[in-house]
């Protein structure tokens, strides 16, 4: 397998690496002075009001295409947040799941297992003094019921990913629409391995 070339061009002085990078970003070649702009002070600057733009858009729509994009938007912020919670262990049971989260992060929450139902009681406002979507956090959207969709998805993430199991998540009961802490329903589907078993 051919290592990738990062001799410098004679032409440039540059490496195809950061040619390539250069490319990415404009029609031209940018000098490693302009991509610092843009990481250190351009993003920080221009992202905020773009999510912003992107987040009334995506209330803009139909209730049914706007939950679609908070699910999508709730499993990648999971992804992201795994660097700091750590990648969940697999092959588990609810029970060994929900211990497994319960000891991840810092907030209060309450399980309840009944069959292949789980409710998740969050006491978020107790740890965090409120919402703890990390758009609202940073100022970037208000706290919405609707918004909470997105955690819904989030939490829904690691269940599926522990239990290796298809989960449903339904959100109950939401800080933002006024209530004292943000309640989920999940139903883990059974395997097909487990539905044979009870269909004999």
């Amino acid at each position: 397998m051919k290592k990738r070339s990062t001799v410098p061009s004679k032409k440039s002085g540059k490496s195809n690496a950061e040619e390539k990078l250069g490319a990415k970003v404009g029609k031209g070649k940018v000098e490693p002075e302009i991509l610092k702009l843009y990481v250190e002070t351009v993003g920080p600057k221009v992202l905020p009001n773009l999510v912003r733009g992107i987040m009334k858009g995506v209330f803009a729509l139909d209730e049914e295409s706007r939950n679609k994009v908070l699910e999508e938007m709730g499993k990648a912020c999971y992804e992201g947040f795994k660097e700091f919670v750590g990648t969940p262990p697999t092959g588990m049971d609810i029970e060994s799941a929900c211990k497994w989260l319960d000891e991840t992060v810092p907030h209060k929450r309450r399980f309840q297992i009944a069959g292949d139902t789980l409710y998740w009681e969050a006491d978020v406002k107790d740890t965090y003094g409120g919402c703890m979507c990390i758009l609202v956090r940073l100022g970037i959207v208000e706290p919405s019921p609707e918004l909470c969709v997105c955690s819904t998805n989030y939490n829904r993430s690691p269940l599926q990913e522990m239990t290796g199991r298809d989960v449903e998540g339904e959100l109950v009961e939401t800080l933002n629409s006024g209530a004292r802490k943000c309640v989920y329903r999940y139903h883990f589907k059974p395997t097909k391995y487990n539905s044979n078993l009870k269909s004999k």
